[in-house]
């Protein structure tokens, strides 16, 4: 999930995919339009090696790229220049 304020302060959020996650930046599939240098929230789960406990994501940029769909395939956009949290998630 990630969310971002437009121009006018509205709230905004979108689901997508993840793909090239690292500390300093993320690639999102999505089919929700983002605006180029908008300032987004990111929160994403992931599987850990198999494990019934995921991995929590919590991280914040600014969107770098957008890239349009090609053919069938989802729109997605790069976010970098914040910082991407990774955390064991333990189920209470």
């Amino acid at each position: 999930m990630f969310f971002w304020k437009d121009a006018r302060d509205t709230q905004h959020e979108g689901i997508g995919l993840t793909r090239d996650i690292s500390v300093r930046g993320v690639f999102v599939f999505t089919t929700s339009p983002l605006p180029l240098d908008a300032n987004i929230k990111l929160k994403a789960l992931l599987p850990l090696g198999g494990q019934v406990l995921p991995v929590r994501i919590f991280g914040q940029g600014q969107v770098v790229r957008v890239e349009p769909a090609p053919g069938s395939l989802p729109a997605g956009f790069a976010v970098a220049g914040g910082r991407i949290v990774f955390r064991k998630w333990a189920e209470d």
